[in-house]
């Protein structure tokens, strides 16, 4: 019986992804996160430590990129710009149960542990002082 339904409830999710994202880009592209009255809270780690956390700039390159400024939303965030063609992928693969990428590739694309040890690893290099690694910031 499972199995009958396991594209329906896929279809379900991935229905009730692209029906948030929709809402989300909408919000995104119509509220400025850098205005005084910004709907959107602040980093709260940054605020608490000063440093940068991994999703520092997140939301600031999301609406730069629904306004199509791809350099200001690298700018904000360098890892989004390669985290979200990944996750529409690996998406649309549990969508659809196709496969586009080799296999060592594919199973880096589903490691949670591999993702854990990106987010740590930039989240040190974009606090560290050197300018080889001032660009991670956000700016």
């Amino acid at each position: 019986m499972q199995a009958r339904n396991a594209p329906a409830s896929r279809a379900l999710v991935l229905s009730g992804v692209l029906a948030v994202g929709t809402a989300g880009a909408w919000v995104l592209h119509r509220f400025d996160p850098d205005s005084a009255s910004s709907l959107f809270p602040p980093c709260l780690f940054h605020l608490a430590t000063g440093l940068y956390c991994p999703g520092c700039g997140i939301t600031r390159a999301l609406h730069a990129f629904v306004h199509g400024d791809i350099a200001r939303a690298w700018s904000m965030n360098p890892l989004l710009l390669f985290a979200l063609p990944a996750l529409a992928l690996v998406l649309w693969q549990w969508g659809t149960q196709r496969t586009l990428l080799p296999a060592a590739i594919n199973r880096r694309l589903h490691d949670g542990v591999w993702w854990i040890v990106v987010l740590l690893a930039f989240g040190v290099l974009r606090n560290l002082p050197w300018p080889a690694f001032a660009w991670m910031a956000p700016g």
